[in-house]
């Protein structure tokens, strides 16, 4: 490669945080991306954290759950703005829906949803957590700008996350997202990841960036931990329904009633689950950010995540593991360990169904129960199953469940192979999006 001058390289005035700048580094010329670059800027310096992210003092310590918000507030209100519903097709094209009425676009041309699934989509999301060493307080830090930690976004388009607005339903073999269904249920998490890729191999389910991603708008939005007292029970009111008014009633409910919503925090009285079966009287849809029902209807399966089982020659049933990519483990995985990139934390496997006192958080901010103990006005106000040989991940609750659900519910206690009546998902879109106007797709997928 022949030398070059830089002080006479062509100047430019913008760059992608893919591309490169030299530096110097112990004597040596070296290159640093500019996402690297601004990660090593922002880490550690606590002021200016607050300048450029949001944090919620998770003070697990103390039984209260008004937390509150700190630093740069206004950051997170852009970003909740920035978060809504679309409409995205098989292939990827993405058409921005009305935020106050999911049965538009947002240039008023008329949805099909046939034509696509409807999704959340959100930016990515840059966050860390940093213990304060008097206090023992972990902070959860969020931005919109690398703060020298991670990132929460998609495989093969990480500048986006995107997920179901809705509970997964079924188009013929298809897994959908779209208003008017049924929840697909009484599957296993296989069955709904293959019925997921029926749509196209970026296809698949939710997984453990979502949870975290869902978990960090709640306490970001209401500073408090305990969801449901700020937003709503859910469709099982905090009491929880009984199992027949469960598969006999809210199961049979359908997908999409918050329509109205958009891409707004709120919710939708349940009064009948059917005209003979009656709701709890606080029972309601409810809507974060255009999300609906992520808690207290259906439980769902988590793709990219699975536990040891004690069973097994080669764990103890201790183990989570959290992998990369838009797959399933294999057999043999799921008897061992993941192949490719992953990383392995420990989980409880005593106090099962006991509220969450304490998370595991770290700079990770992992959501997983470290201390049991807490209370369902308490601490995290949630609870979770475990064992040392339950392998699939579910999250959220179920009607049954009533005010034990919430952001933080993800128990571990069940076969990779179970299903029950219970059990359902929602879909998640791990490849590029193109953006256009509704005008624009429906011309192109007519």
């Amino acid at each position: 490669m022949a030398k070059k001058n830089l002080a006479t390289a062509t100047a430019v005035t913008s760059a992608l945080r893919t591309n490169s700048v030299l530096l110097e580094v112990g004597g040596s010329i070296r290159r640093i991306t500019i996402d690297n670059l601004m990660n090593v800027i922002n880490t550690g310096d606590e002021q200016l954290l607050r300048q450029v992210a949001w944090g919620v003092p998770c003070k697990q310590n103390q039984s209260s759950q008004a937390w509150g918000l700190v630093g740069n507030t206004g950051m997170f209100a852009e970003y909740a703005s920035m978060i809504g519903r679309y409409l995205v097709t098989n292939d990827g094209k993405a058409a921005k829906l009305s935020a106050t009425n999911s049965g538009l676009f947002a240039d008023g041309t008329t949805l099909d949803e046939s034509k696509g699934h409807v999704m959340v989509i959100a930016p990515r999301l840059y966050y860390i957590g940093k213990t304060e060493a008097a206090s023992g307080v972990t902070y959860a830090w969020f931005s919109m700008l690398p703060i020298g930690g991670y990132y929460l976004g998609n495989c093969d388009n990480d500048q986006y996350l995107c997920m179901g607005a809705y509970l997964g339903g079924m188009s013929g073999s298809a897994l959908v997202s779209r208003s008017g269904l049924v929840p697909k249920a009484s599957v296993n998490i296989d069955a709904l990841w293959n019925a997921a890729q029926v749509n196209g191999k970026a296809w698949g389910l939710v997984n453990y960036d979502h949870c975290q991603f869902m978990l960090g708008l709640g306490i970001s939005k209401y500073g408090n931990p305990n969801i449901q007292s700020q937003l709503g029970y859910g469709v099982g009111g905090s009491a929880g329904c009984s199992w027949d008014n469960f598969v006999n009633g809210a199961a049979k409910l359908t997908t999409g009633a918050t329509k109205a919503l958009g891409d707004a925090c709120g919710t939708i009285a349940v009064t009948q689950y059917t005209t003979t079966i009656a709701a709890p009287a606080d029972a309601c849809h409810v809507n974060l950010y255009g999300v609906e029902d992520w808690y207290n209807w259906f439980w769902q399966f988590i793709q990219g995540v699975y536990f040891g089982n004690s069973a097994n020659s080669a764990q103890t049933g201790t183990e989570i593991f959290i992998y990369e990519g838009n797959r399933m483990p294999t057999s043999a995985e799921l008897t061992t360990h993941p192949t490719g990139n992953y990383r392995q934390l420990v989980r409880v496997t005593t106090s099962s169904g006991s509220y969450i006192k304490e998370l595991q958080l770290g700079e990770h901010l992992d959501i997983f129960a470290k201390v049991m103990g807490g209370g369902s006005t308490s601490y995290w106000g949630d609870v979770s199953w475990h064992n040392d040989t339950g392998q699939v991940l579910l999250w959220g609750g179920d009607a049954n469940n009533g005010s034990r659900c919430g952001l933080a519910s993800a128990p571990s206690g069940n076969a990779w192979s179970l299903s029950t009546a219970t059990f359902g998902s929602r879909l998640a879109y791990y490849g590029k999006l193109t953006f256009m106007s509704g005008k624009e797709l429906m011309a192109s997928v007519a």
